[in-house]
């Protein structure tokens, strides 16, 4: 923990109490505060201050048990007599100056992303390399805004690493945005010396990325060998250990076939090249990856194909799959065989439940199944619910590992907008409730239920009636009914259920959509 003192001429002395192993920073009252914004406005070009600190003890290292002790700072504002030299954190090292900027990486706040660092870049010097650090591991080359825009991204960049080749070192994720007018860079000059400089110095162990999104263009791979023989060989498959495609199509096996490193690998909305010809690379099987995670959305037949003779799932450890049919996803079967004993993490999402999912999925052969997602269930269609149901049974009561299951539900609450009626097939004592008590019979499990309901105001107001004479209800008023009643029901159920079972708890996450 260091203690900072700062003291402005238009505020008062402020403490900050700086938690560099946990990346945070708190003032006098115990508030956390967000310490990036508090050097990018006393630390800026504009307006620079002067730090005085003690020299640091040489006991403040504690290499054994990686123990900092406090340093205490004081942050005040520039005197008139600005002749001074020395750097403002001249007295800190340079290992604490590299643990602040990393702290930021958390701050709590999104928003502010990568602006964190940049303003601390402009700090002064012994900020900065540490900031380019974060700023450059994940690096957009191409984009597809256009072929001059593109161009210009591709040159610029260029020149950066031309002007600090330190920056090169630095990347760790690669984002291309390609299509039509970004696709021949992968046979520009140019680009390929960027590529030459950013790999350079990666090497087998680094957590290496690439991510290429197609767009809304329906972007297809046109020049195939090209992509393989100048960039895919040469840069990427030797090293990356994470793919991730979206959005393009007539995807060059070799991609994704070559990447003995592989340890995660997404692929939504993705298809491969249908055949290869003779003149394309030859694919090496030795080099098929196995991957521990894997993602992805819609196409089957691409799964099928990558799953017979590209990928070896067998050490696969999560699984994410994606369809608009529930009985479209039957080729996941494939991969669950290939991984039963490995499987840790199966999500499953659907739009459309329309097939029994228990007659594809039988978790009773994941014996090491700890975790398991499965959305979005028709929380009014009487078949979702069965075919969740039929899908839960397999897990063995008596043998399994399962901490936790998430189950999704989305529904349309209409008149007379009673939750307790539309809740029903939830309830502690229902059958869903049934099967996970049983799953739960020897060990502790965490159940989260997350509930997506749209209300339906209709089309009527108060001063109209219905066939049976009844005025029916204004818009605010079945808002604050049903936001009324949600908690209360919530409530009831969370007690009944830790008198059903000590083994389960219970956790709900629900919002409302109210027609605007």
């Amino acid at each position: 923990m260091a203690n900072i003192e700062c003291a402005d001429e238009n505020i008062e002395e402020v403490k900050i109490d700086l938690d560099l192993t946990a990346g945070k920073a708190y003032n006098s009252l115990g508030t956390q505060i967000n310490f990036a914004a508090l050097i990018s406005r006393r630390c800026s070009f504009a307006s620079m201050f002067s730090l005085i600190t003690a020299r640091p003890t040489s006991g403040m290292w504690k290499r054994g048990r990686s123990e900092i002790k406090p340093l205490s700072l004081s942050l005040s504002s520039p005197p008139h007599d600005m002749s001074s030299s020395f750097s403002p954190f001249s007295h800190l090292s340079q290992e604490v100056i590299d643990q602040v900027i990393d702290s930021l990486l958390d701050t709590g706040e999104p928003e502010l992303g990568i602006s964190n660092f940049y303003a601390c870049a402009l700090v002064c010097r012994s900020f900065r390399h540490r900031s380019q650090k974060h700023i450059f591991h994940s690096t957009t080359i191409l984009n597809t805004s256009s072929a001059a825009s593109c161009e210009d991204r591709v040159d610029s960049f260029h020149g950066v690493l031309q002007a600090n080749p330190r920056i090169a070192s630095y990347v760790r994720r690669l984002h291309l945005d390609i299509d039509s007018v970004s696709e021949w860079a992968v046979d520009d000059p140019v680009f390929l010396q960027i590529m030459k400089l950013v790999t350079q110095n990666w090497a087998v162990g680094m957590q290496l990325e690439l991510s290429v999104t197609g767009g809304w263009d329906n972007f297809q791979f046109t020049c195939n060998r090209t992509f393989e023989t100048q960039f895919v060989k040469p840069f990427v498959t030797p090293f990356i250990t994470s793919l991730d495609l979206q959005d393009v199509f007539n995807v060059p096996i070799s991609l994704i076939a070559h990447c003995p490193h592989l340890v995660e690998l997404k692929l939504i909305y993705v298809t491969v090249e249908a055949a290869r010809p003779p003149h394309a690379i030859g694919i090496d099987h030795s080099m098929r990856p196995r991957p521990l995670e894997f993602t992805f959305k819609y196409w089957e037949e691409t799964i099928q194909i990558l799953a017979e003779a590209y990928i070896d799932f067998s050490h696969l450890q999560r699984l994410s799959a994606s369809g608009y049919h529930s009985k479209e996803l039957h080729n996941t079967n494939r991969i669950l065989a290939t991984c039963c004993s490995s499987l840790e993490r199966l999500e499953l999402a659907f739009e459309e439940f329309d097939g029994g999912l228990s007659d594809v999925y039988d978790l009773g052969r994941i014996p090491n199944l700890a975790f398991l997602s499965v959305s979005t269930v028709g929380l009014t269609y009487k078949d979702d619910f069965t075919n969740l149901y039929n899908l839960l049974r397999t897990i063995p009561s008596g043998k399994n590992k399962m901490k936790t299951i998430v189950l999704a539900f989305k529904s349309y609450l209409g008149a007379p907008w009673s939750l307790a009626a539309h809740l029903r097939r939830l309830e502690t004592g229902s059958s869903l409730i049934a099967v996970l008590v049983k799953i739960a019979e020897r060990e502790p499990l965490m159940v989260k239920f997350r509930l997506d309901i749209k209300v339906d105001f209709g089309e009527y107001f108060s001063d109209e009636e219905g066939e049976d004479g009844e005025k029916y209800k204004e818009g605010p008023e079945i808002k604050k009914q049903v936001n009324e009643e949600m908690p209360s029901w919530v409530t009831k159920n969370l007690e009944l259920m830790t008198q059903l079972s000590a083994n389960i708890a219970l956790e709900y996450d629900y919002k409302f959509r109210f027609p605007r």
